[in-house]
């Protein structure tokens, strides 16, 4: 700090008017400037701290006044500290309407071209009204934020993540990092707020390589051709005539003499200026100690995704070539961003530490050739080569096949990819099941498809074990994640029978439970989010590094998306959880001998583990039964398995292979639905007559029975383009079960010298049922007797006859002694009836549902319930005689209206009955020996009261001549 001394004779502090002066410069001098050092030295060894690492951390564990405090660092608003939840250790920092700005950071003097990530756990149940902010100082325009989640716990809390990357022209000075609340609802709690910072060493980054290439003349103009020859096909055809004399330098050291040719399939490899590259090292010389690799552009891979693919293979011990990037030149050209990828050969297995192997594909010559010849005919999607006619073949062959040992290895893993081909032998005796299923479940979650399709599969043949590895490689296209299906995950439902997949082998495998019981659980931990933590946080310093040197050298609209593996985890992670209930139906089918048993089906993505059953929802490990069901096919009928379980056992216990969580199923008390629909009874099937020929003709779709007596023991369908018909004089009696079933008209037209006779000599008979008929069903001087109604499994009608849907003209017909529910029973139909006699029936005498129409000049006699019985329906009634009645001589319900003249009820219990938002007109009526004449009353909740309006009656000996309830009325004449 400078003082300057202040002289002159205008001067407001002249020494000479204010002698004092020198003393006070004396006293406050070295206040201030002891002030101003201690400011600074605190302000320096601050900023010291927060450079001491590239890692700054608040667990909101410690305060020091208004301060967090983690490892000497300080953090803002300690007044929000709380023990009410806590991701870590015992506290958090509480955001609400008292306190709506959680614990901050405040970073100063940012460097430029450096990048700040931050991330922090929230726990919350309003979650868009919470955010985590980074404020850039004085550029608040590039204020960043985040308010959706990454990723989310078991117990709730989810991951935030934002970043900022600080531009060079100095307009960011310093940085405020902190979560807030906007609005006035809810509540949330923050724990472990972390800040990053990345600085890249330069445009490559310090671990990148530098590679130099030179090709003379004569190669770059057989390169050249070769490329044009590729791109005029659309497909790059190899050939062993292909490769061409380079050089390869690394880090300026001494060039090495190599051979190269283009490298890929389609023509993404060999787009724009950088093309691919197939390279072998001299026999005595490796680069990175690989002989054989490719140098490529790394957008034919997806860039950083096929390099993160790779170390998570490596941290699975699943083999994989070795992957990474460099800086390559080529002749006099700039550098760009390449990667690197090694060839098939025994390091790759070697540098797993595994010994040294035989590596098999299967052979896809013939299908490149295939797509070749038809690329641009309609004929592009004709392949004939396919797995199932695919050669398998070895790489290095001809040093494989002269050396005796590896001969013989290949001859065995040769019969043990034609088995996988074939499906003939266990995965298990074919693989190491659970590297494989490693393999598969990794590859599911980050979407590394490409290699799964079986032309670029590859397997390590490992002369221990005798069985088969995968190498993972090659899980990503030029456009990134490669989406041929449409489930979330391929997995989904592939264990089912009748599953659609790519191949019979895939289907094959994801049936297998040994595969299954490997399988699974690394799908449930490898979408969890605490791995995906794990595998981020292990690579994304490096990552963030390499994606700089993407976009500065390569795309600059580059961006690996961490959200986008985090969400695609967490979507597989929720979704292959059992539901209980829903996942499992299992429902019971009794033996014999006591033998209990229940048949399971699987509704779930994914196979399921029984594990046991019994009587209550609480499962207990004793007698685990640890059989696995796979899943049903989306599109196809559900399979089930049989599962013995004991007499008193209602719940079912299972769970994901190999998983802890155990989930259950109430078993259903009845058996399960059948696929296949037995049908007994079917309006479109065939005229069949169970009669003599001589008993009748079919004339123009009519079938007639003639007069006489017929005995009819087997059932009489008449489909629905037929009419039946029955002559005057014709008798039927059904024997042995039998019934009548029309679809089609139905006439009996008898006369009183002829009349037409139905009966059932030995009372088996299931009745008379007419079912949606075209044209009015005729009746006339007909009587059935001795008749029950038609009932099979659930189909249970109540009439002996019936109508259904057919419209009804009867006279003259007589109803007696039948055994069933109602005597008549028409529904959703219309009617006229004149002189109908029903007598002597077990229950109602006429049931009607839903119809309309008219009943005059009747007699019922006898009936064990109520004489009419009439719901939803209008009908008129006229001259009608009702003599002991069980129950109600006439009754109205669910919104009936009835006219009732001219009639007489004799020794009913109620006389008429209205109920249920019905009403009944009684004219001219007569009531005798009752017990009750009128009842109006609500019976079923969802009507209402109803009404009788009596114009004119008489009665003789009733008990109680009114009933109602206080929602209904009945009005008598004055």
């Amino acid at each position: 700090m400078i003082v300057k001394k202040v002289t002159g004779k205008n001067s407001k502090y002249n020494k000479n008017q204010n002698p004092g002066f020198s003393l006070l410069l004396k006293l406050v001098l070295p206040i201030v400037l002891l002030s101003v050092l201690y400011y600074g030295y605190n302000h320096l060894k601050e900023n010291k701290k927060l450079s001491a690492s590239n890692i700054i951390i608040c667990d909101a564990e410690y305060t020091e006044g208004a301060n967090f405090i983690t490892n000497g660092i300080s953090f803002n608003n300690s007044i929000t500290r709380s023990s009410n939840q806590s991701y870590e250790g015992q506290y958090s920092s509480k955001i609400d309407n008292k306190h709506k700005y959680g614990f901050s950071l405040k970073l100063k003097n940012v460097q430029p071209n450096h990048k700040y990530i931050a991330t922090v756990r929230r726990y919350t149940e309003l979650s868009g009204r919470f955010a985590l902010a980074i404020s850039p100082s004085p550029a608040k325009e590039l204020h960043a934020q985040s308010i959706e989640s990454i990723s989310k716990d078991e117990n709730g809390w989810e991951l935030l993540r934002v970043e900022i990357s600080i531009p060079n022209d100095g307009s960011i000075k310093d940085l405020t990092i902190f979560p807030y609340k906007s609005g006035d609802k809810g509540v949330a709690y923050f724990d472990n707020l972390r800040v990053e910072t990345i600085s890249p060493d330069s445009i490559f980054g310090s671990t990148t390589d530098e590679v130099r290439l030179y090709l003379d003349q004569k190669a770059l103009i057989k390169i050249n051709s070769k490329r044009d020859e590729a791109m005029k096909n659309g497909i790059l055809m190899s050939a062993d005539d292909d490769w061409v004399k380079a050089k390869l330098t690394e880090n300026d050291s001494n060039p090495h003499d190599v051979k190269l040719r283009l490298k890929g399939d389609w023509t993404d490899h060999l787009e724009g200026d950088y093309w691919s590259y197939r390279i072998k090292m001299t026999s005595d010389k490796s680069w990175k100690r690989m002989q054989t690799f490719s140098l490529q552009d790394p957008k034919a891979r997806s860039y950083l995704d096929e390099w993160l693919y790779h170390k998570a293979l490596e941290g699975l011990d699943i083999i994989t070539p070795r992957y990474g990037f460099i800086k390559l030149s080529q002749n006099e050209q700039d550098p760009v961003l390449y990667a690197y990828e090694e060839h098939f050969e025994k390091q790759v297995a070697e540098y797993k530490n595994r010994r040294e192997g035989v590596i098999v594909k299967f052979a896809e010559d013939h299908m490149w050739e295939d797509r070749l010849r038809n690329f641009n005919s309609e004929n592009d999607n004709i392949h004939h080569n396919n797995v199932l006619n695919s050669e398998i073949k070895a790489f290095k062959e001809s040093k494989t096949v002269k050396s005796p040992k590896l001969k013989e290895q290949f001859l065995r893993a040769q019969d043990l990819m034609n088995s996988f081909k074939h499906q003939s032998s266990p995965p298990s005796e074919i693989f190491d099941i659970e590297l494989l299923a490693k393999y598969f479940a990794i590859s599911e979650v980050l979407c590394a498809y490409h290699g799964m399709i079986w032309h670029n599969l590859r397997f390590y043949y490992n002369p221990i074990t005798r069985k088969l590895e995968p190498i993972g490689y090659d899980g990503f296209t030029d456009v990134g994640k490669l989406r041929m299906y449409s489930d979330l995950f391929f997995g989904e439902f592939k264990s089912g029978e009748g599953a659609v997949t790519w191949d019979d082998m895939y289907k094959y495998l994801y049936r297998d439970p040994e595969f299954n019981r490997h399988y699974i659980p690394a799908l449930v931990k490898y979408s969890s989010t605490k791995f995906i933590d794990k595998l981020i946080n292990q690579y994304q310093k490096e990552a963030l590094v390499l994606e700089k040197i993407i976009r500065n050298t390569t795309d600059p609209t580059y961006k690996f998306d961490i959200n986008d593996i985090y969400n695609r985890a967490q979507k597989i992670n929720i979704n292959i959880a059992p539901f209980n209930e829903n996942s499992l139906k299992a429902f019971r089918s009794i033996k014999s001998n006591n033998v209990y048993e229940v048949e399971v089906s699987n509704y779930h993505c994914l196979p399921l583990e029984i594990v046991g059953t019994g009587p209550s929802k609480n499962w207990s490990e004793v007698d685990s039964i640890g059989i696995i069901i796979n899943s049903n096919a989306k599109r196809n009928p559900p399979t089930y398995s049989t599962v013995k379980v004991g007499p008193n056992d209602k719940y079912i216990f299972f769970r994901l292979p190999n998983t802890d969580k155990v989930y259950y199923s109430e078993i259903k008390e009845w058996s399960k639905p059948n696929k296949e629909l037995i049908i007994r009874y079917s309006s479109s099937e065939k005229l069949s007559v169970p009669l003599n020929e001589s008993e009748y003709q079919v004339i123009n779709n009519e079938l007639v029975i003639k007069p006489g007596k017929h005995i009819l023991t087997k059932p009489l369908i008449v489909p629905r383009n037929y009419k039946l018909t029955f002559e005057p004089g014709s008798e039927v009696d059904i024997q042995k079960g039998a019934y009548i079933l029309s679809y089609g008209d139905f006439t009996t037209l008898g006369t009183s010298s002829s009349p037409i006779l139905f009966t059932s000599s030995d009372k088996s008979a299931q009745g008379i049922t007419v079912i949606q008929s075209k044209e009015t069903c005729k009746l006339s001087y007909t009587s059935f007797t001795n008749l029950n109604t038609l009932e099979e499994n659930e189909w249970q009608l109540t009439g002996a006859v019936t109508f259904y849907e057919s419209d009804v003209d009867m006279r003259n017909v007589t109803i007696s002694n039948n055994l069933c529910e109602d005597a008549l029973n028409i529904v959703r139909a219309v009617f006229t009836i004149d002189e109908l006699n029903i007598n002597n029936t077990f229950a109602d005498g006429f049931d009607c549902d839903f119809c309309r129409g008219t009943l005059t000049n009747s007699y019922l006699f006898n009936t064990g319930n109520d004489g009419l019985d009439y719901s939803g329906s209008y009908i008129e009634l006229d001259n009608i005689r009702l003599e002991n009645v069980g129950d109600k001589g006439i009754s109205a319900g669910e919104e009936a209206t009835l006219i009732v003249k001219n009639t007489t009820i004799t020794g009913a219990q109620i006389g008429i009955a209205s109920k249920d938002l019905s009403k009944v007109d009684v004219i001219d009526v007569k009531l005798k020996d009752c017990l009750q004449g009128f009842a109006a009353y609500r019976k079923k909740p969802e009507f209402g009261g109803a009404t009788i309006n009596v114009k004119s009656f008489t009665e003789e000996n009733v008990e109680r001549l009114i009933t109602k309830d206080d929602e209904s009325e009945i009005s008598l004449p004055k």
